[in-house]
């Protein structure tokens, strides 16, 4: 969660939050529909331009704005735009650590610099669409499972994105790192019960333990060890949350042999045991009020 906050507001919001959603019209036409150059150290902005023009300062680099488009400004870069009258598109706000890992982890490889993403004649237009659209009107309303449907929709949405950015590393011949990088995730998913050494995956990879630590901080600013622990921290969470199993079951499961090693593994990622963690989780979502009829 974050208190950062949104360009020309003095305070961060009243509120923690995860995620927002509002029209690149209501923005920017509280500023002329000009938003000098400023940053965010905690946010991840997503524009889906639709309609109108404009320019955006990226990297101190202007670039035209000619729809549809989406421009990417991750955590911590200086960043401006200038918006005609009738510009037309939404900007979504988001925490990247309220990100699945695994999402967490393509975001970091494949947007993690500033870009303005060209959407004319591609593939995935529609589907780039269909997500914002989602996301605007499922953050406007309040209907049973909110959250989740948004949640799954920037799910979808920087899937998409990571798809499109790929396919363009791909045409230009710079994708070597990030292929290996996914067959390691893959690799890791496969293997997260096994609890395998970074010799391991090394050997799967055909690389050296060095190289593969290097190739891990390069593509997701970790190391492999950390990497893993994450996947495993959120597949018992999810097992916590949405299942009836003991925590010696959701030990067992993720093939820790010993169930107090798994509490203290537990306890040093988030605070918390297992338990306490569960109820307080579920304590949450006990208080989340009924949405209006």
């Amino acid at each position: 969660m974050s208190r950062d906050k949104l360009y020309g507001e003095s305070t961060g919001p009243q509120s923690l939050f995860r995620f927002h959603c509002e029209t690149l019209f209501s923005r920017s036409s509280l500023h002329r529909f000009e938003i000098g150059l400023h940053r965010h150290e905690s946010f991840l902005q997503i524009l889906y331009i639709s309609g109108g023009d404009g320019d955006a300062t990226l990297e101190g680099a202007v670039t035209p704005i000619q729809p549809p488009a989406v421009i990417i400004v991750p955590p911590g870069f200086e960043h401006g735009f200038r918006f005609s009258r009738d510009i037309a598109g939404l900007i979504i706000t988001l925490i990247p650590s309220a990100l699945s890992t695994l999402l967490q982890t393509v975001t970091r490889q494949h947007l993690a610099r500033p870009v303005l993403i060209p959407l004319e004649g591609h593939d995935a237009l529609g589907d780039v669409v269909k997500a914002c659209e989602l996301i605007s009107q499922e953050f406007a309303g309040n209907r049973l499972a909110r959250d989740a449907m948004i949640e799954g929709q920037i799910a979808s949405l920087i899937a998409h994105l990571c798809r499109i950015d790929r396919a363009s590393a791909q045409q230009t011949g710079t994708d070597r790192n990030g292929n290996r990088f996914e067959m390691l995730l893959n690799l890791i998913e496969r293997h997260i019960r096994d609890h395998k050494s970074a010799a391991f995956y090394a050997q799967q990879l055909g690389m050296s333990q060095t190289h593969l630590n290097r190739l891990v901080r390069q593509q997701c600013g970790t190391s492999l060890q950390r990497l893993i622990a994450r996947r495993q921290l959120e597949i018992a969470q999810q097992e916590l949350l949405f299942t009836v199993s003991t925590v010696q079951m959701v030990a067992t499961g993720l093939g820790f042999v010993d169930p107090s090693y798994f509490s203290r593994f537990f306890v040093r990622e988030t605070g918390m045991t297992p338990g306490a963690w569960r109820s307080a989780e579920q304590s949450k979502f006990a208080a989340t009020p009924s949405p209006e009829a």
